[in-house]
C-alpha cells in the first residue's frame, strides 16, 4: 500500500500490532497508516449508531453533569458580553470544545465536515455563523435537519458546494477517518474564501499516552482511523494541499479520562471534581506540548 502523504510505495516499518491490523509508519514523511483486511468495509451504519450510543450512556452514567458544564462553556466562551468571572470560570472545560474558528463577523458562513447530528452546528450557530454541514450517515442527517439545520447527505465532494463559498471549514477530527486525506483537504481548500480559515484536529500519534496506553489509547479507534498523524505530518499534508499554518498546538479533548476508562482503571462515573482534575491534568501535558490531540487553524495560500 503507499502512502497517501508523499506517494512512498515502500513496505514502511511495522510500529505497533493490534489483533487483525499493523500500523506503518512510513520511511519518507513519517505518516502512519493502519493496514489490514476489510478497510473498506469498516464503515457501515451501525458504526455511527453505535458511537453515539455509547457517548449517550457515557453522559447518562454521569448524569448529565458534563454535558451541562460543556453547554455552559460553549455560551460563556461564544457570548462576548460574558463577564470576565464567567469566562473564566469556563476555562478548564473551554480547551475541550474543540473546532471553533476564531471569532468572524456576523454572518460569515462556516461548513462542518462530517456534522453528526448537528451539535456543533446548533452551538456555532449561536456565534452568529451562518452554518452548513456534511454528514454521511442518514440518521445523523435526520435528526440534524430536525432540529433545522442545513445538512448534505452524501461524500463531501458529491455535495455540490460552489467554491470560495465559505469562510470557514471545520474538519474536526475527520482526516484520521478517511482513507484519502489530500483529496478532503483539497476539496475544502477550494471552498474556502482566499481570506477563509480551516480548523483541523487530530490525534497525535506520536503523543505519550499512545505510547502509555498502547493500543488502548482513545485515539486509536482501530479499524475505524486510517491514518495517524503527528504535529510535523499534519503540517506537510496542510502545505502539500495548499495551506499556510497559522497555528498548531496541542489541545486535548478528556481523552486521559477516555482511555483510563478504556483500560479500565478508573470507574467511568467521575466524580464533577475528579473528571475536572483529569481537564486540568489534560492542559498541563497541552502547554508542554505532550497532548494527544492536535488542533491547527491554517488559510489558503
Amino acid at each position: 500500500m503507499s502512502c497517501r502523504l508523499c506517494g512512498s510505495s515502500d513496505d514502511g516499518d511495522l510500529v505497533q500490532q493490534t489483533p487483525g491490523f499493523q500500523l506503518i509508519r512510513c520511511r519518507h514523511c513519517g505518516l502512519v497508516r493502519t493496514e489490514g483486511p476489510g478497510l473498506d468495509l469498516t464503515y457501515d451504519g451501525d458504526y455511527y449508531s453505535a458511537h453515539a450510543l455509547q457517548d449517550t450512556m457515557r453522559s447518562l452514567r454521569s448524569g448529565g453533569a458534563r454535558v451541562r458544564l460543556t453547554d455552559f462553556a460553549y455560551a460563556a466562551y461564544l457570548d462576548g458580553s460574558s463577564s470576565w468571572l464567567r469566562r473564566l470560570a469556563a476555562l478548564p472545560v473551554r480547551n475541550r470544545l474543540g473546532g471553533l474558528p476564531p471569532r468572524n463577523e456576523s454572518g460569515s458562513r462556516l461548513l462542518d465536515v462530517g456534522s453528526g447530528d448537528g451539535d456543533f452546528l446548533r452551538r456555532a450557530k449561536t456565534a452568529g455563523y451562518q452554518v452548513v454541514g456534511q454528514e454521511i450517515n442518514p440518521a445523523a442527517v435526520a435528526s440534524a435537519r430536525k432540529a433545522g439545520l442545513d445538512v448534505h447527505l452524501g461524500p463531501l465532494e458529491a455535495a455540490g458546494f460552489v467554491p470560495q463559498s465559505f469562510d470557514a471549514v471545520r474538519l474536526w477530527h475527520v482526516l484520521e477517518h478517511v482513507a484519502e486525506p489530500l483529496a478532503i483537504l483539497k476539496t475544502a481548500h477550494a471552498l474556502l474564501k482566499p481570506s477563509g480559515v480551516l480548523v483541523v484536529g487530530v490525534p497525535d500519534f506520536d503523543s505519550p499516552a499512545r505510547r502509555i496506553f498502547g493500543a488502548r489509547w482513545a485515539g486509536l479507534q482501530l479499524p475505524f482511523h486510517r491514518h495517524h498523524f503527528n504535529p510535523r505530518t499534519l503540517r506537510r499534508a496542510l502545505s502539500v494541499s495548499g495551506f499556510r499554518v497559522r497555528s498548531l498546538r496541542h489541545r486535548s479533548v478528556g481523552t486521559i479520562y477516555s482511555s483510563l476508562t478504556e483500560a479500565r482503571r478508573i470507574p467511568q462515573a467521575l466524580t464533577v471534581p475528579a473528571w475536572l482534575g483529569l481537564l486540568l491534568l489534560d492542559d498541563a501535558l497541552d502547554l508542554a506540548g505532550q497532548g494527544d490531540t492536535i488542533d491547527a487553524l491554517a488559510s489558503p495560500s
